[in-house]
């Protein structure tokens, strides 16, 4: 039957997860099938920052001129403002990374991946829903679901799902712990006041113990939002619609920056997960990658980035197994140790200064220390830009620096 497969790696999932590792794949000359429910180019709801790690993977691919030639709004630093007020401004901290971070709405970014990827030698099908798996040898598995109403059934040797934070492919064989961790809401509005690349986070009391965003793009349009925890949900029986328009509302910054703005998409909600360190990303013949396997990062619900770093990882192990003839479990086990290598400690230390930052007197004494120490600020905007690991203000320096008069 291997001989009749429909393709060598069939990646389910056209996201930037699914586009990168199809990239990389087919680069390699593998047969590399992208599979997606929707039709590009087609919106995703996003804070769409496209953080250094995900620009770095763009220059690996080839994309990095085209960032650039595109002229989309640059990082050029952070607002910060805490429960009591406290404020700090933080240029982007490029001392910790050349490459930059930008906002790149993910219609766009997103189509574009896609269309490299295929341009790197990937067959793409769209509107095809994929949800069963059944492993018919060692070397072939059929995936089965629908195009409309109409069943479809595809094999391959390998597949890799791309599908998100409730992947098709997952909760059946244990291989994440239970439920999406968070939900996320945005709204694009047009005609707000602030500069292009200004990202603004606000640990307001109408959105704790999460915070509110304004990230600003091009022509005026800016991106606001908040999320939560589903924990955190529960135990304040929050609606986290109401808190964002809350956020909106109330908030001095969104507030002023709204004064004059009008609504240019409805809102928009993604919910996500952040646990990649319990996550087991490998299985017979089947790889995870991205929200699917929860790379999310849990301070910042940074996706893009992480997502992309997965999927280079992924490909590169893919080529390996196949190489070596052998994608069952035991065939993908280099894959699981890179996976957790690059994202567990990460992870487990991300989780711990988030949790330090849901109390309201900690984020005021941050922010505080943030805006009168300059090693201090440039610290947190590199943690908040994905360059700089949380761990950082564990550090006894950092420590005494957060204690200082």
């Amino acid at each position: 039957m291997t001989d009749n497969i429909d393709a060598t790696v069939l990646i389910v999932g056209a996201g930037p997860a699914g586009s990168t590792a199809a990239y990389f794949l087919a680069r390699a000359g593998v047969d590399v099938l992208l599979v997606d429910q929707a039709t590009f180019p087609r919106d995703k709801s996003c804070g769409d920052s496209i953080c250094p790690g995900a620009v770095e993977i763009l220059d690996k691919m080839g994309l990095s001129d085209w960032v650039s030639l595109k002229g989309y709004a640059k990082n050029i630093g952070y607002r910060l403002s805490s429960p009591n007020g406290s404020v700090a401004n933080i240029p982007f901290p490029s001392q910790f990374s050349p490459y930059p971070n930008y906002l790149i709405p993910r219609r766009e970014f997103d189509h574009t991946l896609v269309q490299h990827a295929v341009a790197a030698g990937a067959r793409l099908r769209e509107g095809v829903r994929l949800t069963g798996f059944e492993r018919i040898s060692a070397d072939t598995v059929c995936v089965t679901g629908v195009e409309g109403k109409t069943p479809v059934s595809l094999t391959a040797k390998l597949v890799i799902a791309a599908d998100g934070s409730i992947s098709a492919f997952t909760s059946r064989r244990g291989m994440v712990p239970g439920p999406t961790d968070g939900l996320a809401l945005r709204q694009y509005y047009g005609n707000v006041a602030g500069e292009p690349g200004q990202f603004e986070l606000h640990w307001d009391k109408s959105v704790l113990p999460a915070y509110g965003f304004i990230f600003h793009m091009n022509d005026g349009i800016a991106v606001f939002g908040t999320g939560m925890f589903r924990k955190d949900q529960q135990r304040l029986k929050a609606n986290i619609q109401e808190r964002l328009t809350t956020f909106m509302t109330q908030n001095v910054y969104a507030r002023k920056a709204l004064e004059n703005a009008r609504p240019i998409s409805p809102v928009a909600g993604h919910p996500y997960r952040d646990d990649a360190e319990l996550v087991k990303p490998y299985a017979d013949n089947l790889m995870l990658v991205g929200d699917a396997a929860g790379t999310g990062h849990p301070m910042t619900g940074e996706g893009v980035g992480p997502a992309m770093i997965s999927a280079e990882i992924a490909a590169r192990f893919a080529i390996q197994a196949l190489q070596n003839g052998d994608v069952s479990e035991i065939g993908l086990v280099g894959y699981g140790l890179a996976f957790h290598k690059q994202f567990d400690s990460l992870h487990k230390i991300s989780q711990l200064a988030r949790n330090v930052l849901t109390f309201p007197w900690m984020v005021d004494r941050t922010i505080q220390r943030c805006a009168k120490d300059p090693i201090f600020g440039a610290a947190m905007a590199g943690i908040l830009a994905g360059v700089v690991s949380p761990g950082e203000m564990l550090k006894p320096g950092m420590a005494l620096r957060l204690l200082a008069g």
